[in-house]
């Protein structure tokens, strides 16, 4: 399950976003790769929607799934300010 990777998508914005995200904007979240053997850094995230999402990142990424979630390979996270920024966390590649 290592070799999939999580792309993030901002699918929701409520009034304005310090960190500047925007409806639509993508992101490559994955942590881990076997090929080539490495960790992955993403670095246009803010810091605490990243914080936020990052242990549901480990989670789709070794295997998790969530069933409060209709499918398996997809996550919604939110920013920790009310909610106001919602990402959706796809896992591609199972």
């Amino acid at each position: 399950m290592k070799n999939c990777k999580l792309i993030g998508k901002i699918t929701k914005v409520e009034g304005q976003c310090e960190a500047g995200h925007h409806v639509g904007e993508k992101f490559d979240l994955t942590l881990y790769s076997e090929k080539p053997s490495k960790s992955h850094r993403t670095p246009h995230v803010c810091g605490f929607l990243y914080d936020a999402m990052f242990p549901y990142l480990v989670a789709l990424q070794f295997g998790a799934v969530f069933p409060w979630e209709k499918d398996k390979d997809k996550f919604l996270a939110g920013c920790p300010d009310n909610q106001n920024v919602q990402v959706e966390i796809r896992r591609i590649g199972t």
